[in-house]
């Protein structure tokens, strides 16, 4: 990524008029939902040289991969695509508004179902007396912070009591959430938008065989379980530690409801979490692969899985909401529950417990971040290894040398400023990009960015240590900025135990939601009592 300034790097050729762009902005989409294309697979060396080149640049975005396989394929995978309606004829939602640099807040809503619209449905699934749109049996609000700097995924659990609206087939009536899909996701979307207040912007549904070609094109997926487990429900059986899941195991593992934690639907939604954000690991790390067999592969099962709303129709609207996504760095993306309390009515089920869950609601809305810091009891650590890691590709897509930045010593220490100069020039940044100066004390050390140097902030914070809870965007400066403060007086790594209140302080999620962020590594799903095999 171009940070601005004199000198650039061709990282992309854009192609002749016709051809897919990787760079499609979902705004930028017609009314039909995509861009027409004459492009042709195969070609020229020269061609072929610019579809490696690309594809070794790769985003998180595996379904991207397709958009330099020439039209044929794109079409292909067009056709693979099942889409409907975001809502229920006659029912509508308020849009999000602008931010002040007029960008806007995304909130997908992903849908696991147990239909069994398949015959390979219907053998994963046990059985075929789940048929139609079935029951949902994972879902989750994935909220995208409005300048893209951070994302939170809420998931809600299935057994949820609310008020189902009318969607045109039915009556509205009291229920459990997931019974929505009964009449279709455009109804569960109406549904979580009636619950959370949250305008849903799109909907992707995957079914049982979905999550077994995704897992299957990725190699596997590996987890962790703290013991050695057999689950008779979900016939799921590991050994204790790290295994690499993959097809019908994988949709054993995500499905498992009794075997983890307190054998209930909220331990197993701690399991999936753990899940995703190890398949986000390896979701990122294979798109930078150049095996353009191993990538199509990977998008024609994540394509074969999906029904979406017709807003997503299309590869070329996936291909921009997966870059979209993948702006986010993952130690910014957190996982939380629903805050919730068992319904007085009815203790095999839940309610929203109403203060906290409104909090939730309401830090979504307004881009507050999630710390993710783990709860003592959301997982327990690898056996054999320290406590996790973060990941450290969180701005792998910034071209550092090309970075500017100006660092402002607010510390009254004399020096500062060229201390962390000479620290970003170590870690690969132009000292010819990078500008120093003085200014009045501040107690705490933070990164400005005017909105469009998301990224560029990100590399300098992670070159100096400095959190990513500390990353203000302003559009006070022009340019990314470090002011150093006087929490920070020596040294050219930021202290972990820094005084002072976070400018952008994170949010805390209650106890229950059992955040976990999804850069956090090594984490081992405990396995409930009843299925330890000893």
């Amino acid at each position: 990524m171009h940070d601005g300034g004199s000198e650039t790097e061709e990282l992309w050729n854009p192609p002749p008029e016709g051809q897919v762009n990787r760079e499609l902005d979902l705004d930028e989409l017609g009314g039909g939902g995509r861009r027409r294309g004459r492009g042709r697979t195969g070609g020229s060396p020269s061609r072929r040289r610019k579809i490696l080149k690309w594809t070794a640049i790769g985003t998180a975005a595996v379904v991207a991969v397709v958009a330099g396989l020439g039209t044929y394929l794109v079409l292909h995978l067009d056709g693979n695509i099942k889409h409907t309606a975001l809502l229920p004829t006659g029912i509508t939602q308020s849009s999000e508004a602008p931010d002040k640099f007029g960008d806007t807040a995304m909130n997908i809503l992903v849908i696991g179902t147990d239909a069994r619209v398949s015959a390979a449905d219907c053998s994963l699934g046990g059985d075929c007396s789940s048929s139609g749109s079935g029951n949902s049996d994972v879902m989750m609000v994935v909220h995208l912070a409005a300048d893209r700097s951070n994302s939170t995924i809420m998931s809600i659990p299935r057994d949820t009591m609310t008020q189902v609206p009318d969607c045109g087939s039915n009556k509205s009536y009291y229920g459990m959430i997931n019974s929505s899909m009964q009449y279709g996701a455009s109804c569960t979307v109406a549904t979580v938008n009636k619950l959370t207040g949250l305008t849903i912007d799109h909907y992707m549904e995957v079914d049982f065989e979905g999550v077994v070609n995704m897992s299957d094109a990725l190699g596997g997926v590996p987890v962790c379980v703290s013991d050695s487990m057999y689950d008779k429900d979900s016939g799921l059986r590991l050994n204790a530690g790290t295994t690499v899941v993959k097809g019908k195991q994988a949709l054993e593992f995500v499905r498992t409801r009794h075997g983890f934690y307190d054998g209930s639907d909220l331990g197993r939604e701690k399991a999936q979490h753990i899940f995703l954000s190890d398949m986000i690991r390896q979701l990122r790390s294979e798109a930078s692969l150049t095996n353009l067999g191993n990538l199509y592969s990977i998008a024609n099962a994540a394509t074969k899985s999906l029904q979406v709303d017709n807003g997503l129709a299309g590869v070329t609207n996936l291909i921009s909401l997966f870059n979209t996504m993948n702006k986010v760095p993952t130690d910014r993306v957190t996982f939380v529950t629903m805050p919730w309390e068992l319904d007085p009515a009815n203790t095999e089920r839940v309610i929203p417990e109403q203060a906290q869950a409104e909090k939730m609601f309401s830090n979504i809305k307004n881009d507050v971040a999630y710390s993710g810091t783990k709860s003592a009891d959301s997982a327990t650590s690898s056996p054999g290894t320290d406590s996790a890691t973060p990941d450290s590709g969180s701005a792998s897509d910034v071209v550092t040398s090309q970075v500017h930045a100006r660092i402002l010593n607010s510390t009254g220490v004399s020096g500062r400023a060229a201390d962390l100069t000479e620290a970003l020039t170590s870690a690969g940044f132009s000292s010819a990009d990078l500008s120093t100066g003085n200014i009045a004390s501040t107690a705490k050390t933070v990164v400005y960015y005017p909105s469009n140097r998301a990224d560029s902030a990100a590399a300098v914070a992670d070159a100096l240590g400095i959190p990513s809870t500390d990353l203000v965007k302003s559009s006070s400066y022009s340019e990314v900025t470090v002011v150093v403060g006087t929490d920070w007086s020596t040294g050219t790594s930021y202290p972990a135990s820094g005084g002072g209140a976070s400018a952008t302080s994170a949010a805390s999620a209650p106890s229950e939601s059992s955040a976990l962020n999804a850069a956090t590594t090594g984490q081992c799903v405990q396995v409930a009592s009843n299925d330890i095999v000893h």
